[in-house]
């Protein structure tokens, strides 16, 4: 019987883990990136894959599990920025639409902008209802977006789709990390050892495990099955030195520049 409640995205970055099933004595809990840290906060579940960007927040109660997650060495095609204008055009004068859902995305976005137009130039946020200049979304709607972009369709009023994964990788030359698995420090130990031995098992099936995902993804999603295996194949989740590298960089990064007088995006 299962006793222990582990976090799932229910993304289709995440599909592949999913496939594999829960670890032994454990079940799945479908939650938002953003509230799989308030429910480690909160000791609702035992693990989770956790946004990078709220790692500091988690310092205290998580340890990472092995070196597992979701990152990118150039494009992700689910973490984008669709705007009216091209992205190194976006002004103080421009407004923007952010997601409540990932803290790591929106630190990206920040960052990125911040390196083109300075961190004291950057735009508003658009109030909602209002016509934006540019917006951020994720997920599986920035992936059904991208699809409709690479048509030579448009999606509501934008006409530019930028990469975030891939801007970063340009701007580096450094993979970049959304999310990593940790677990509690005060997990039981059975846990820890159920959730180490089903990442063990993931890296030795990820292959088939991308495969046996296509058509569930693709169904739900209503996309190709040869754009979703593309995708599917494209993100990164056994991790190594190059994508640990890209994550440090991110998180100094975001240490630099993120000084209160410059987080109006992050207020409240």
């Amino acid at each position: 019987m299962s006793r222990y409640p582990i976090a799932m995205i229910p993304y289709a970055n995440m599909a592949p883990y999913e496939t594999l099933g829960p670890p032994e004595g454990c079940h799945f809990v479908h939650m938002t990136p953003r509230n799989s840290i308030d429910a480690l906060k909160a000791k609702t579940v035992w693990a989770a894959a956790v946004p990078v960007g709220g790692l500091a927040r988690l310092a205290q109660d998580v340890v990472p599990v092995g070196n597992f997650g979701i990152g990118a060495r150039g494009e992700v095609m689910s973490v984008l920025f669709f705007s009216r204008c091209p992205f190194e055009r976006m002004a103080a004068s421009h407004t923007v639409y952010l997601t409540a859902a990932s803290a790591s995305s929106v630190r990206l976005l920040y960052l990125l902008m911040g390196y083109r137009l300075g961190f004291d130039r950057l735009p508003e946020l658009a109030v909602p209802g209002a016509l934006a200049d540019g917006e951020l979304v994720i997920g599986d709607a920035a992936l059904g977006w991208h699809h409709i972009f690479e048509r030579g369709e448009k999606v509501k009023h934008y006409i530019h789709m930028t990469d975030l994964a891939a801007l970063w990788q340009q701007h580096w030359q450094l993979p970049f990390v959304f999310a990593r698995w940790v677990v509690r420090l005060d997990a039981p130990r059975a846990v820890i050892q159920s959730v180490e031995a089903w990442l063990a098992r993931f890296a030795e099936r990820e292959a088939l495990l991308i495969t046996q995902s296509v058509a569930r993804v693709a169904g739900r999603l209503r996309l190709p099955d040869d754009y979703v295996l593309r995708y599917l194949k494209g993100i990164r989740r056994c991790l190594d030195n190059q994508d640990q590298a890209g994550q440090d960089r991110f998180l100094s990064e975001w240490q630099e520049h993120s000084r209160p007088a410059r987080t109006c995006w992050f207020k409240g």
